[in-house]
């Protein structure tokens, strides 16, 4: 059997960009998937900033922004001149301009207002680089990253299915013998195409996986109270349908603004048969029921998927070398395409730690964290999403409740940028350091340097980034016998700019120059200051990169 450091088993956007992770470390990384082509079934719509931002910092944002360019276009021929969305209207103005944060989604189908919201919040306006790269349907960033993995060598190999796993020792000896998975040992995948071996394997196989059932790992969280389906369809007069969202006593409908998309939520009992495929009278059905419009169907365009709000999550991400990551960890409603980006989210953060495992040169716990940084965020977008759930029925008390919520607490100032922020992605923290503050622990947003470049540039090949402020260029010998693992931008500047930083690949700040620059040049505690600076860096290196 031929050995892999790390098989990844799914090739859905979480699978994908983890695989490119590893590949740009030098880790032997290969896919399986089920699937033998990618699969254009409609799901989520686009990305959110943070995801926007996850593929700026590995030098994907062009191929983002090319996508988005093409469904603006399609939008455009879809609604006419003036009927686009908000957002869509937004970002047209922006690509003649000034990026702005993008105001993307809803909450519970109440849709973001770019009026209310305060661009120049600074914690929006921090992270506007990427806004050209949002609109990116899930088809399409399977096939973007597809091609990242192609020009990085990763093996995807699809038309495979996977069964199950075990553990290994002995793996190119005569007699392998059968380990438990949390020795330190091989494990085997059992395949339709035989059996592979590998250090490590990632389960992104879904929220159905199969590795973690077998793994007896608990998916635990609440039952679904809703049936919602989604498609591209070909109407044979869809006049009555409200653009947008709209509620009503049955459910919740959004017609558009992609071109005969449809997005239809029923409240009520499953079908007996979750697994049976859509069939077009069965989606007309649904749809004349919630929507209270006698549409007729006369085609599919591809297929038509139907979901639920079932929420869950695995209760640990890790059973010894086998991890999860994705939907396999975590599955909810789908609204806003939360799902795509903490999937996104999930493999940025396990790709540079498990990469550092398989190379020997991980500090202790770079592993566990993974789980002990994720699980917490996942946990609160199950939360996010079931609220919206709640907001989304079709009684008079919700109806009341929407109300008060959209049409009072919405528009008190500063409300909605919070609410765009939280679903952007961009406010997500982590303890990265003993008593940190400032933007430690946050994520680097628009990082400019005097230069003209940005430090998402410096991030391309999933190094850490130093940006050194510092007159004299201070931190460089810290890090210089690093500098295969370590990105050194010399970033000159006065006291009263930003701090000097040191940024993780997946774009987290774990070190800020924690002095004030101005205070020192009027003392003679310089010296004493610097080695306390310097102190902090090394800690933070000690903990989140070694020296090894």
């Amino acid at each position: 059997m031929r050995r892999s450091d790390v098989i990844v088993v799914g090739a859905g956007p979480t699978g994908l960009f983890l695989a490119g992770e590893l590949a740009l470390q030098g880790v032997r990384v290969m896919v399986l998937e089920r699937l033998r082509e990618p699969d254009p079934t409609i799901k989520a719509g686009s990305i959110n900033v943070a995801g926007a931002e996850i593929l700026d910092r590995r030098g994907l944002l062009p191929a983002a922004e090319d996508v988005q360019r093409r469904l603006l276009a399609s939008v455009g021929a879809f609604a006419g001149h003036g009927r686009k969305n908000a957002l869509v209207n937004q970002l047209d103005r922006d690509a003649g301009g000034a990026r702005r944060f993008p105001v993307a989604g809803h909450f519970a189908g109440m849709l973001f207002r770019d009026e209310l919201v305060d661009q120049g919040d600074p914690a929006l306006a921090a992270h506007t680089a990427a806004s050209g790269g949002v609109l990116v349907p899930q088809y399409d960033l399977e096939l973007l990253l597809g091609e990242h993995c192609a020009r990085l060598g990763v093996e995807v190999r699809r038309g495979v299915e996977v069964h199950g796993v075990r553990g290994v020792r002995g793996v190119g000896g005569t007699r392998p013998a059968e380990a438990d998975l949390t020795e330190d040992a091989d494990v085997v995948v059992e395949t339709s195409a035989g059996e592979m071996t590998a250090g490590w394997v990632v389960a992104a196989d879904g929220g159905r996986s199969a590795i973690r059932r077998q793994l007896g790992i608990g998916f635990t969280g609440t039952d679904p109270q809703l049936v919602g389906y989604q498609a591209v369809a070909d109407f044979d007069d869809p006049g009555e349908l409200s653009r947008g969202w709209t509620w009503t006593p049955r459910g919740i409908y959004a017609y558009g603004p992609i071109p005969g998309r449809i997005l239809v939520a029923r409240f009520g009992p499953r079908p007996q048969d979750r697994d049976a495929p859509v069939t077009l009278d069965e989606l007309q059905a649904v749809i004349r029921d919630v929507t209270g419009v006698d549409v007729t169907l006369k085609g599919l365009r591809g297929r038509a998927t139907r979901w639920s709000d079932n929420a869950r999550q695995a209760q640990s991400y890790r059973r010894g070398r086998v991890l999860l990551a994705g939907d396999a960890a975590h599955v909810h409603a789908p609204f806003s395409g939360q799902g795509l980006n903490l999937g996104l989210g999930d493999a940025v953060n396990l790709g540079w730690k498990l990469a550092a495992t398989v190379r020997g040169h991980a500090p202790a716990g770079l592993l566990d964290s993974y789980e002990s940084e994720r699980h917490p965020i996942a946990a609160w977008v199950l939360d996010w999403t079931r609220a919206q759930v709640a907001l989304m029925r079709g009684d008079e008390h919700t109806a009341r409740l929407r109300e008060v919520v959209g049409g009072e607490l919405f528009t008190v100032p500063g409300v909605m940028n919070r609410v765009v922020a939280l679903t952007s992605g961009i406010t997500q923290r982590y303890d990265v350091a003993d008593g940190a503050a400032g933007p430690v622990g946050s994520i680097a947003g628009d990082v400019a340097l005097s230069s003209g470049d940005r430090l998402a540039d410096h991030a391309h090949d999933g190094r850490f980034v130093l940006v050194d402020r510092s007159p004299d260029g201070r931190f460089a010998e810290a890090v210089r016998p690093m500098e295969h693992r370590i990105a050194y931008v010399a970033d000159p500047a006065p006291a009263t700019s930003p701090p000097s930083l040191l940024v993780r690949p997946d774009g987290v700040i774990v070190w800020a120059d924690s002095r004030d620059t101005a205070s020192d040049a009027a003392t003679s505690d310089t010296a004493t200051s610097d080695h306390g600076v310097l102190k902090e860096l090394d800690a933070a290196i000690q903990r989140w990169i070694d020296t090894h």
